[in-house]
């Protein structure tokens, strides 16, 4: 029992530093990628690190099979590289009860990457696309970008901002064109932000020392008011709801469709948790090696095993979402075809480690 709360310890700490490791380098990706979208003005840059959470969050089930899988056969690896292992065979523990502890810890990890691919990643995609509409519907001074055009609010606001202040969120030389029913204004100002009424919750934006060009379309009135301080109010767009992704559909309504694509989808989100199973296994009988290899022996072969076995899951997936297959065998094939790859694999590791047939018995 000592002996395999060691071996589950030892998996444990590794497949948490591998998982951290692979998302920071997945977050720092994403990251530069919404702070770019943010700085050509798609979304305010106060929703970058909601975005960010969420994006993590969504990736985790695609990224907890890989960091198992490489924490397994690198735990295991170094277990066999220091001879730990040889010690623990000859306290009495079998290769068996190895992949029984592994493989009981795999189904814990993989009932985690259900919860997250079933429940929580459509959910967590969900909120995405709704932070990004609102986003749409609202304006902030944080969205614009100086130097553009860009249109205010659902009313006919047409605003220029030469520069904008990084620390107040002062705009600075401002122009701004809007129209009513009879009328027709041009406003320039020197300094503007934006406001916010406590009672009602209207946004304004506000000028500062400016002018007031008035004008009536065909007619020759032309009037021009010097201002110190001037609102226009900012009417809210209406929060259109985007086109959903499929990945941000609810499990129970992918169960419901007859939908090729939607089935595909449903079965992809079911492989997470079956490849990350199947996974770790793969890494058991992979990590076996010797002092001299050491426990980076076999991970190229294992990195190779996993790209093969996501890229047949992709075409299966591409394939029964085009209608080309049936659902019965839909992505199912593929996880068939890597057990009867791990069967073989331990079949062999059985047949070397089992006892030769021609053994030579002492005499008594």
């Amino acid at each position: 029992m000592i002996i395999k709360r060691y071996l589950l310890k030892e998996i444990g700490l590794t497949f948490l530093g591998v998982t951290l490791l692979l998302l920071l380098i997945l977050v720092s990706g994403t990251f530069v990628r919404i702070l770019a979208e943010a700085v050509e003005g798609d979304y305010p840059v106060s929703i970058i690190f909601s975005l960010l959470a969420i994006k993590a969050i969504a990736n985790l089930m695609l990224l907890i099979p890989l960091s198992f899988f490489l924490a397994v056969m690198l735990a295991l690896g170094r277990l066999y590289r220091d001879s730990e292992m040889i010690a623990m065979t000859a306290c009495g523990v079998r290769p068996r009860e190895v992949i029984l502890s592994t493989g009981s810890l795999a189904l814990l990890v993989g009932g985690l990457v259900a919860t997250l691919s079933l429940y929580v990643a459509p959910y967590a995609e969900e909120i995405g696309h709704q932070l990004l509409d609102e986003a749409q519907a609202s304006t902030e001074i944080s969205g614009i970008v100086p130097g553009r055009f860009i249109q205010l609010g659902e009313a006919s606001l047409l605003l220029y901002v030469e520069e904008i202040d990084p620390d107040t969120n002062l705009l600075k030389d401002i122009f701004v064109q809007s129209e009513d029913e009879k009328r027709q204004y041009l406003l320039t100002a020197a300094r503007a932000f934006q406001e916010i009424n406590p009672s009602t919750g209207d946004r304004y934006l506000v000028l500062e020392d400016g002018y007031r060009y008035e004008q009536t379309p065909g007619k020759a009135d032309f009037r021009i008011l010097h201002f110190e301080r001037h609102g226009l109010r900012i009417q809210e767009r209406k929060i259109i709801v985007s086109k959903r992704r499929r990945n941000a559909v609810l499990t129970n309504t992918l169960m419901e469709s007859r939908n090729p694509a939607d089935i595909a989808e449903l079965q992809w989100r079911i492989a997470a948790p079956i490849s990350t199973v199947l996974l770790g296994l793969l890494g058991v009988l992979l990590s076996k090696t010797t002092p001299r290899k050491g426990r980076y022996g076999k991970l190229f072969i294992g990195v190779l095993l996993y790209v093969v076995y996501n890229n047949l899951l992709s075409v299966a997936r591409s394939a029964l979402a085009d209608g080309e297959v049936s659902p019965i065998i839909g992505l199912w094939w593929v996880h068939l075809l890597f057990l009867i790859v791990l069967i073989v694999l331990m079949l062999g590791q059985r047949k070397l480690s089992g006892p030769g047939k021609n053994r030579v018995v002492a005499p008594a």
